[in-house]
C-alpha cells in the first residue's frame, strides 16, 4: 500500500503546501482520500491523471476537505481524449449524497457522464463502519469530534498493514481506538492548546494517542499559523515514535 500526501496544508494560503488530500494505491487502484483545491494539478504532479481515478473516500464535508470533488467530477465527464466507462465510487459519512445532490443541482448534467456517475456510499456518523476499497484495502471508520460528517480513517491491507488518518478532530477516543496497532498514524496537529476555535488536536492530544495506542509512526500535518511546529514534534517524540512533519509529495509505503 502506497500512500502520498497530497496536501499537507490547511485553508491559509501557502505556496509550498496544499490543502488536505491523499493518494492510496495498492495492485493498481488508485483512490483519493479527501481534497481541496488543486488537487488535479498535485495528482498530475504524483503521476496520476484525475480521470483514472477509481474512487474517492472523504473525512467531512468542509471545503478545505473536498473542495476540488466538482472540478474532478468535471473533469472525469469533459475528457474527450479519455471518456470514462465506469462509476466513480465514494465513501464518505451520512449526509455526503444529500450533499453530492446539492452539488449536481448546482451544475446540473456536469458532474456525470453518459456512461458513468458519481456513486455514494454512506458510513454511519454514530458507530462503526466498514467498506472495501478498489485495491482490496478495508476501510474502517468511527465518528471524529468535529463536524460535517466527520470519521477518522482506517486503511487496512490484507496482509495486515495499516494506515489511520485523523481527518480533522478534537480530542477522540474513536481516534485511539482506530489507531491501536497501526503502523502509521497521519492527524492533525492544527492548534496550540486552549484554542478557542475546537474541534481540532494539539501536540499535548496527539502525544497522548501515542502514548495509548503505540502506532508504529506518526506524521502529522494540517497545522495552522500560529503552532509551533517543532515543539509538536518534540513533545510526540518523546513518547518513543518516530514522527516527522509531513509535506506536499511525502510517499509512505507499507
Amino acid at each position: 500500500m502506497r500512500f502520498t500526501i497530497l496536501g499537507s496544508g490547511t485553508t491559509i494560503p501557502d505556496a509550498g503546501r496544499g490543502p488536505a488530500g491523499f493518494l492510496l494505491e495498492r495492485d493498481g487502484a488508485r483512490v483519493l482520500i479527501d481534497g481541496g483545491g488543486g488537487t488535479i494539478q498535485r495528482l498530475a504532479r504524483a503521476g496520476v491523471d484525475a480521470r483514472d481515478l477509481d474512487g474517492g473516500v472523504y473525512s467531512h464535508r468542509h471545503v478545505d476537505h473536498c473542495g476540488e470533488l466538482v472540478p474532478i467530477l468535471f473533469t472525469m465527464r469533459v475528457g474527450a481524449d479519455k471518456p470514462r466507462l465506469r462509476d466513480y465510487p465514494i465513501v464518505a459519512g451520512a449526509g455526503f449524497a444529500e450533499f453530492l445532490a446539492q452539488l449536481k443541482a448546482v451544475y446540473p448534467g456536469w458532474l456525470e457522464g453518459r456512461q458513468w456517475s458519481p456513486k455514494v456510499t454512506e458510513l454511519p456518523l454514530d458507530g462503526p463502519g466498514e467498506a472495501r476499497l478498489p485495491g482490496g484495502v478495508t476501510l474502517r471508520t468511527l465518528p471524529a469530534n468535529h463536524s460535517a460528517g466527520a470519521l477518522h480513517l482506517r486503511f487496512e491491507t490484507p496482509e495486515g498493514r495499516s494506515l489511520v488518518f485523523s481527518g480533522d478532530t478534537g480530542p477522540s477516543e474513536n481516534l485511539v481506538t482506530l489507531t491501536r496497532g497501526a503502523d502509521v498514524l497521519v492527524t492533525e496537529c492544527a492548534v496550540e492548546p486552549n484554542d478557542p476555535y475546537g474541534g481540532h488536536l494539539c501536540a499535548e492530544d496527539i502525544a497522548q494517542i501515542v502514548r495509548v495506542a503505540r502506532p508504529g509512526r506518526v506524521l502529522l500535518t494540517h497545522f495552522y499559523p500560529g503552532v509551533d511546529v517543532e515543539r509538536a514534534l518534540r513533545l510526540v517524540a518523546a513518547e518513543g515514535v518516530e514522527v516527522r512533519r509531513a509535506e506536499d509529495g511525502d510517499v509512505v509505503t507499507l
